[in-house]
Order: C-alpha cells, then structure tokens, then sequence
C-alpha cells in the first residue's frame, strides 16, 4: 500500500463518525427478552413449568416495559419514530432489492412492522398463558382462577400454538437480519450490542439520537414490576 492509498484511508475514517443508534434500555431488554424467550421454550419443552412461569413472567416485565418505553424513551425507542403507514411500507419495500439503499437509523419502515407483530404476538402469547390450566393442574397460569377448566384448557392450546407461530416469526425476523449483512451489507446486530454505527460525519449531525434519562426508565420499572406481581399472583390481596 502506498503512502497516498493511506492518505485516503485516514482522509475518510477522519470523515466518519460513531453515531449511537440504540440507548442502554433498547439493548439490554432486546437481548433480556431473547434470553427469556428461549429459556421459555427450553423449559416448556421440557415441562419444567415452574421455570416456564418465571420465565413468562420475566418475559411479560420486559415487554410491558419496552411498551412503556415506547412511548417515553430515547427518540430510536418511541413507535411514533419509526412505525409508519401503509405507503412508507410498501415505498421502503420496493427497496429492498436494491443494494444501495441508505441505512436507517433505528428501525426501518418495514422492520417496525416486525417489531409490532412481534411485541404484539408475544404479549398475546403470555396473556393466554397467564390463563391456561395444566392438564394436572399444578402449575396452572395465576389467573386461571377466572376461567372454568375447559376454558383454562383451551386457552393452554392457543397458547401453546401462539408460541410455536412466534418461534417462526423470531425466524423470519433472523432471516431478516442475515439478508441485511449478506446481501445489503448492513450490520444490524453490532449496533444492537454496542449501540453505536460508523456513519459520515455530516450525517450524524442530522441524525443524533436523543437519550431519554435513566430515572425515566427506573420509574417504569417499578411501576410494572408491581403490575407484573400483582399477575403473578392473581390480583389476590
């Protein structure tokens, strides 16, 4: 390499810049969540389901909290910032051929549709657990109180299908992230771990993420742990 080929290397590193794209809280509940997910499908599995009820109820903090933090984190977290209406959709989604397409910061118009469905899917998926009965009746969900045996049953099927439906959506959603780094060439999980991407410096001015501060997220945290005690144990003072 010659002297002027190292010239435009630092010429160009010296032009970009580490912009953060994902807060703490983003990152930590993302991967929390992911661990959860996959504690809960080993111990259902296996029927361990005591530890299944933990897991869904570590699982159900972390979505109620991402949901919080949706509406008052840092500017990347909040849905009204990247889920967008049917035409940005398909707009974005006639792209995706496409290798040259700029990198959003945050979620990008389609992948805000994965996130929803998901964030939706699992809520939905813990919800009938909480009231689904055991076929033995030992580790039945804290709210099966509310519902008569056959209905407890029922909803321990849906819940059972709603898992195995989200299992592949988790799928696609990887498939996803494998086709932005092969093909599109576009780190999604670096950003996701260390919450920064190397961007030019111009554009970083432009695209500053706004940090929402940490006691923001600590008051949401005690406010749905109580929520998610008070499930666990059946709203029963």
């Amino acid at each position: 390499m010659t002297s002027s080929d190292v010239s435009r290397l630092e010429s160009a590193f010296a032009d970009t810049t580490d912009l953060r794209v994902w807060d703490l809280p983003v990152r930590a509940m993302h991967w929390s969540l992911a661990i959860a997910i996959g504690v809960c499908w080993w111990t259902g599995l296996h029927n361990e389901l005591e530890y299944h009820l933990y897991s869904g109820y570590a699982i159900l903090w972390i979505v109620l909290m991402r949901l919080y933090w949706g509406v008052v984190g840092s500017s990347t977290a909040r849905f009204v910032n990247f889920v967008r209406g049917p035409k940005a959709i398909l707009d974005y989604a006639s792209t995706l051929h496409r290798r040259d397409t700029p990198h959003t910061n945050g979620h990008n118009a389609l992948g805000a549709v994965s996130i929803v469905l998901m964030v939706g899917l699992i809520l939905a998926v813990v919800i009938l657990g909480l009231f689904a009965v055991d076929v033995d009746g030992l580790y039945s969900g804290p709210l099966s109180i509310y519902v008569t045996f056959k209905q407890g049953r029922h909803l321990a099927h849906l819940h059972y299908h709603g898992f195995n439906i989200l299992l592949w959506v988790i799928a696609l959603h990887l498939a996803a992230v494998i086709f932005y780094f092969i093909y599109k060439r576009q780190n999604l999980i670096g950003p996701m771990i260390h919450g920064k991407r190397r961007v030019e410096a111009a554009e970083a001015c432009d695209a500053e993420m706004k940090i929402a501060p940490l006691w923001r997220f600590a008051i949401g945290g005690v406010v749905v742990t109580a929520i998610v005690y008070a499930v666990s144990i059946g709203f029963y003072f």
